[in-house]
C-alpha cells in the first residue's frame, strides 16, 4: 500500500512539473499567411504571397528570412533584424512590422518587393482534413 501511495504521488508531481515546463503556444499576431490581394491569396505560385511562422521564420517566393532579434514598437508594431536569403544572395534588413487597423500587415522597409513599404492582406487556409 505505502509504495502504491509514493507511485501516486511521484505521478502526481510529474504532471504538475510536465504543466509548468510545457512552452507556451500563443501565436504573435503577425503569423499567418499574407499576400498583396484575396486573389494572391487563392494563387499557390503568386510571387506576392508570404507567411511568417514560428515567430521569427519569414517566407517569400523565393526569399526567406530570419529575424535574430524581434522589438515591440508600440501597440501591434514589431521591429526586426533580419538575415535574408533570396535568388542566390545573402543580405540583411531590418523592417518594421505592423497590424493596422483595418488588419493588414504593413512591412516598412521590406526586404522584397518593388518599394520598401508592403502592404498585406490575411489569408485564410483551409485546414487540411
Amino acid at each position: 500500500m505505502r509504495a502504491a501511495m509514493r507511485f501516486a504521488l511521484a505521478l502526481s508531481m510529474s504532471a504538475m512539473l510536465a504543466g509548468r515546463c510545457a512552452p507556451a503556444l500563443a501565436a504573435e499576431a503577425y503569423e499567418g499567411f499574407w499576400a498583396s490581394t484575396k486573389k494572391d491569396c487563392r494563387d499557390q505560385d503568386s510571387a506576392n504571397r508570404m507567411s511568417i511562422e514560428g515567430g521569427n521564420r519569414l517566407y517569400w517566393y523565393e526569399t526567406r528570412c530570419r529575424a535574430s532579434e524581434i522589438t515591440a514598437d508600440g501597440h501591434l508594431s514589431w521591429k526586426m533584424k533580419l538575415a535574408c536569403e533570396g535568388e542566390g544572395e545573402k543580405y540583411r534588413s531590418s523592417p518594421r512590422v505592423s497590424i493596422a487597423a483595418d488588419g493588414k500587415l504593413v512591412m516598412d522597409n521590406s526586404p522584397v518587393g518593388q518599394g520598401k513599404r508592403q502592404t498585406y492582406v490575411r489569408c485564410e487556409i483551409a485546414k487540411p482534413r
